[in-house]
C-alpha cells in the first residue's frame, strides 16, 4: 500500500484493518454491485476516499467498553466506502497513468457499456483493454 493524496500508506493500512474489523462485526455490508457501472460479478472491492473517516470514526468505536456503534456512524463510515468493481477501482486509479484513457473509459460507463468482469488481480487487463 502506498501514500495517497494526503494519508500515508501506514495511516491508510491501519484504516483498512479497522475497516476489515467492522466488515467481521456486520457494520459494512459486502459490496454487490459496482457504483460505477453496475458490473455484479468478479471482484469486488470498497473504494475509501476519506480515510480519515474510517480511521477516526472506527478507532473511537473499537476503543469503547464495551464495544459500541451508533446508527450515525455506520453511516459515516458507510458512505465513505464506496462500492466498486477491480476495474472500474483500477481505471479510478490509473489517472496518473494515462489520464484520457480512463476519461474514455469513465465516458463508455456512463454511456452504459459494459466490460467483462475481473476475477483475477492482473493489471495486464487494464493495458490490453484500456492502454493504461
Amino acid at each position: 500500500m502506498r501514500n495517497y493524496k494526503q494519508w500515508t500508506a501506514k495511516y491508510r493500512k491501519e484504516s483498512l484493518k479497522l475497516t476489515n474489523k467492522a466488515k467481521k462485526m456486520g457494520w459494512i455490508p459486502q459490496p454487490k454491485k459496482c457504483r460505477r457501472c453496475g458490473q455484479e460479478d468478479g471482484i469486488l472491492h470498497l473504494h475509501n476516499e476519506d480515510y480519515t473517516v474510517t480511521h477516526e470514526t472506527l478507532t473511537d468505536v473499537f476503543n469503547r467498553f464495551p464495544i459500541q456503534i451508533t446508527k450515525e456512524e455506520i453511516e459515516a463510515v458507510n458512505q465513505a466506502l464506496e462500492p466498486i468493481c477491480w476495474r472500474c477501482h483500477m481505471m479510478h486509479h490509473s489517472k496518473h497513468r494515462n489520464a484520457k484513457a480512463v476519461e474514455i473509459y469513465q465516458d463508455e460507463v456512463r454511456r452504459g457499456k459494459k466490460y467483462p468482469p475481473v476475477y483475477r488481480h492482473d493489471f495486464s487487463i487494464l493495458n490490453r483493454d484500456h492502454n493504461v
